[in-house]
């Protein structure tokens, strides 16, 4: 089996742990009506093991998998996978070695949120999705802010939160994996200490 083929193999096998861990997140947060989602760490991994393409369809299928129980989440699959475009393209610069480049990266999947989970939280439902940051949303509405500036203001404090934490989960899990195991992913070798 030649380099390519194995890469592209273990980038595929990565896909189902991401969804996974993913929806495990997804459902907590549902049930529990968390003010913030944890439904993305699975991407951030895939996209900074596999890149972009695998960490995007990563995103793709697991908000399709977590629609078949509430269908929210389809309206926001164009974010998850706009998540793992960036965290794919943000590890192929290396920003997921260090602090600096982990608040680098944390920075641009919480504005790549900001600029797709926003319009569709105010277009598509109102400013309320049901989701615990729904409860939010409703007490600014209520104290007399805009939609937009409740869903803005809703999004500016669980997203940033939720996001950060998410590519710092994301960085520890990848300091965890054995060196032998790093090497088998398309992006690995250079989280390998040299």
């Amino acid at each position: 089996m030649s380099k390519v083929q194995k890469y592209s193999t273990m980038a595929i096998l990565l896909i189902p742990i991401g969804i996974a861990i993913n929806y495990v997140g997804g459902q907590l947060a549902l049930v529990l009506k968390l003010p913030v989602f944890i439904d993305v760490i699975g991407t951030i991994l895939v996209g900074a093991l596999a890149g972009p393409l695998f960490g995007g369809i990563t995103g793709l299928v697991t908000n399709l998998i977590l629609g078949i129980t509430a269908p929210v989440w389809i309206a926001y699959a164009v974010v998850n996978v706009a998540i793992g475009i960036v965290a794919g393209l943000c590890a192929q610069r290396g920003w997921f070695k260090d602090v600096k480049g982990i608040i680098i990266t944390s920075v641009l999947i919480w504005l790549i949120t900001q600029l797709t989970a926003n319009p569709v939280t105010v277009y598509m439902f109102g400013g309320v999705t049901g989701s615990g940051s729904s409860f939010i949303t409703s007490f600014l509405l209520a104290t007399g802010q805009s939609l937009w500036q409740s869903v803005i203001t809703t999004a500016l404090i669980t997203e940033t939160v939720d996001k950060f934490v998410s590519v710092i989960i994301v960085f520890f899990i990848i300091k965890a994996i054995p060196a032998r195991t790093l090497t088998k992913f398309p992006l690995g070798e250079q989280y390998i200490p040299e």
